[in-house]
């Protein structure tokens, strides 16, 4: 069997990496499967699986390409606007995405510990609010809105 060069390796990265966006922003997080992927690309999931070893890695798929999503839902003049903000964006019915980013992180959060790329989005996130706000209140903010949003999640 002929090993790829690292261009069509590349190439290869970039096409998985835009179908997991695309799934992503079209039917959300849990949607994003090996099973999935394979099919979709006509592969075997071993191949799929170098790529993103775990499937916490498919989260680097999406990279750089949520973030400004999830910012523009958000108001950081104040604490008390961005958890009213964080609020109505997760509870949206007409754009799921925020919605979607935010399971994702909390999944992969509780599932994995702190992942460094969860932990690394909500870190950011913090130090964007914690320039408007202190990072005092930047901090209360951002436990206020997980431990909101991780409770939306119970069925009571």
């Amino acid at each position: 069997m002929a090993r790829i060069t690292a261009e069509e390796k590349e190439q290869k990265k970039q096409m998985m990496d835009e179908l997991i966006f695309q799934i992503f922003i079209t039917e959300g997080w849990e949607a994003i499967t090996y099973d999935r992927l394979a099919k979709e690309l006509n592969v075997r999931k071993s191949s799929i699986q170098s790529y993103y070893s775990k499937n916490i890695m498919f989260a680097t798929a999406l990279q750089g390409r949520v973030f400004p999503i999830v910012i523009e839902k958000l108001d950081f003049n104040s604490k008390d606007a961005f958890i009213n903000s964080w609020l109505a964006a997760y509870h949206d019915e007409e754009s799921h995405i925020f919605k979607e980013v935010v399971k994702m992180l909390l999944h992969n959060i509780i599932k994995n510990g702190t992942s460094p790329y969860s932990k690394g989005a909500i870190l950011r996130l913090q130090n964007m609010l914690g320039q408007n706000i202190g990072p005092h209140d930047a901090d209360r903010a951002i436990k206020i809105v997980l431990g909101e949003t991780l409770y939306s999640q119970m069925s009571i």
